[in-house]
């Protein structure tokens, strides 16, 4: 027997330590390996996973229908994993690493202004590789995978998944094109696996989504982030009672709203 789970929307309110979780509903075929997740200008921003075109699709978040798609011309889709913003630009980034071999790391960056403007748009390049990477040996469930990124403090900070340590580590990246070494800004034993991240600010607070090895999601509440190491402060983290469910991206869209998805699994 087939199971298929498809990919749905939640909304989950904070309230401190606990969390209200509620489904919205169920996404479109278009997105159904959504992997990253912002809200901008009203409407939530997704894209899809691995090999599939480099495009954005904005979503309705009431009808959940897409009401709108992006592509980015000069870029290539070979594993994105999550998308981030500031005031003036949206970055993709394409880091999946789950063989841990890759050597070509890669944000994209869209200005705002271009993205408003027209449905084809260009990206300039982030590429980057882990400071303390030495081995490029390519074997499945590296630790050298990751699937999150959000902006703090004038920089882009990744996270890794780690299949084998079971943990996180935080990597700045500059928020300029170039080609840079990205710097180890600490580590923490999440006791699973981050795929998604969305950071308030004006609160100073980080939220992190993703599941155990056995697809069962948490959501986890960072505060205190310190410059030099972003799990200095609490990290609160808590089970979601949603069932198996493969979380992937993550968006504040309120004080203490936030959506978060998850892409199908058969």
């Amino acid at each position: 027997m087939i199971n298929l789970y498809l990919s749905f929307l939640y909304l989950f309110f904070s309230l401190y330590v606990q969390h209200n979780v509620g489904e919205v509903g169920v996404l479109p075929k278009q997105v159904q390996e959504t992997s990253g997740l912002i809200f901008y200008n009203g409407k939530l921003i997704t894209h899809n996973d691995s090999g599939n075109s480099p495009q954005l699709f904005e979503l309705d978040t009431t009808n959940l229908s897409v009401t709108r798609t992006i592509t980015v011309n000069n870029a290539k889709n070979v594993d994105w994993e999550d998308i981030a913003q500031d005031n003036n630009y949206i970055y993709i980034g394409d880091f999946g690493n789950y063989r841990g071999n890759r050597e070509n790391l890669t944000i994209y960056r869209i200005s705002k202004s271009a993205y408003n403007a027209s449905d084809k748009v260009q990206a300039d390049t982030i590429v980057f590789s882990y400071e303390d990477q030495v081995d490029f040996t390519s074997k499945p469930r590296s630790d050298w995978d990751a699937e999150s990124l959000f902006v703090f403090e004038n920089q882009l900070v990744v996270l890794t998944k780690q299949w084998e340590g079971n943990g996180t580590r935080a990597y700045t990246v500059p928020k300029t094109p170039g080609n840079y070494s990205a710097k180890n800004i600490g580590e923490y034993n999440i006791e699973g696996l981050v795929t998604g991240a969305t950071y308030n600010p004006l609160t100073r607070i980080l939220y992190l989504t993703g599941y155990n090895q056995m697809l069962f999601p948490f959501i986890a509440r960072v505060g205190g982030l310190q410059s030099d190491n972003i799990f200095l402060g609490t990290v609160k983290r808590t089970d979601l009672k949603i069932g198996f469910a493969q979380v992937e991206g993550i968006a504040q869209v309120g004080e203490n709203r936030y959506f978060f998805s998850n892409e199908n699994m058969v």
